[in-house]
Order: structure tokens, then C-alpha cells, then sequence
């Protein structure tokens, strides 16, 4: 709620001409740091709540990878979740999974669709049908590679059911 609040002071902060109004803008600008702060704040938070729940170590890269689908998950709420399926985090987080068995990449996948649910500072309707729509899709994906048969005793099975995935959420060629 609070950041909510803060999102909605940021939005009048740049609509308002401070031209016919006397606002400190200095005032205006701590506003500004402190939603910026709070944006940020949030994102680590969220990032590191997931790391930990699906047994991950974090690292600068998946940080920053995470904060890139941050960013695209607040700019993109239209209800459209195509741009998002092809982000290489999900990627990056299968990858970097200590464990390789396809239980564990379905549960961290899974894990992950839940988690990206409520992901992102946006708390608009479109926002959350963006992320709900986002982690269908993958969830989707993500059952339908039981049904293709790989061979899971390969020791590039990992590699191969990421490889998979990837593909599968490739929306290139579906438009």
C-alpha cells in the first residue's frame, strides 16, 4: 500500500507545472530519491526472497538479470506478457541450479511462475494480469516437456530441457 502511495506521488510529482506552482523543488526531488530508493529496495528484496526459496546463491549477474525483468515486468503492464517470455532470467536460474534433475528444474520453474506473480512495484490490474499471464505461459511450457521424452540419464540433460524451454517460450514465431 505504502508503496502504492509512493508510485502515485511520483506520477503527480511529474504532471504537476511547478511553473504556476511553489513547490520546493528540492522537496520534489527527495520524493524522487525516495521512491527510487524504495523501487530499488523492493526489487533486491524480491530477488533475494526468490534466491533463497528455490536454494540459489545469488550473484551479481542473476541480481542484475533480475532487476532487467524487474524493470520489464513495471514497463510492460498491458496485459501482453509475449516481451517477457524470452528474459533470460528464468534461464540464469535453471542454470545456475545446483541441481539438474527435471523435478528440481519443474519445481524451481514452478516456484519461480508463483513467486513471479507478485513480482514488480506495479499494483495495477494490468500489472497483475501481465505477471498472471507470464507465468501461465510458462507453467504451461514447463508441463508440456514431460510429454517429449528426453533422455533424462543424458548428462547434458539439463542443458537440453533449459534449451527446450527456451524454445518453447520463443514468441517470434507466433505473432
Amino acid at each position: 500500500m505504502l508503496l502504492s502511495y509512493l508510485i502515485l506521488m511520483e506520477i503527480m510529482a511529474h504532471s504537476i507545472d511547478v511553473r504556476y506552482m511553489e513547490i520546493d523543488k528540492e522537496l520534489l526531488a527527495s520524493y524522487r530519491h525516495l521512491l527510487s530508493t524504495t523501487k530499488e529496495n523492493l526489487a533486491l528484496t524480491q530477488f533475494t526472497d526468490l534466491l533463497t526459496t528455490i536454494e540459489i546463491t545469488p550473484t551479481k549477474r542473476l541480481e542484475t538479470s533480475y532487476r532487467s525483468l524487474f524493470n520489464m515486468i513495471d514497463k510492460n503492464n498491458y496485459g501482453s506478457a509475449d516481451k517477457l517470455l524470452s528474459h533470460r532470467f528464468l534461464f540464469e536460474v535453471l542454470t545456475a541450479s545446483p541441481k539438474k534433475r527435471e523435478r528440481d528444474l519443474r519445481r524451481i520453474a514452478n516456484q519461480f511462475c508463483e513467486f513471479i506473480k507478485s513480482a514488480g512495484s506495479g499494483n495495477t490490474q494490468a500489472h497483475r494480469l501481465t505477471a498472471v499471464r507470464y507465468a501461465d505461459t510458462i507453467e504451461r511450457r514447463v508441463a508440456e516437456l514431460g510429454a517429449i521424452g528426453m533422455d533424462k540419464k543424458d548428462s547434458e540433460f539439463h542443458r537440453n530441457w533449459i534449451a527446450e524451454l527456451r524454445e518453447r517460450l520463443d514468441t517470434k514465431d507466433n505473432k
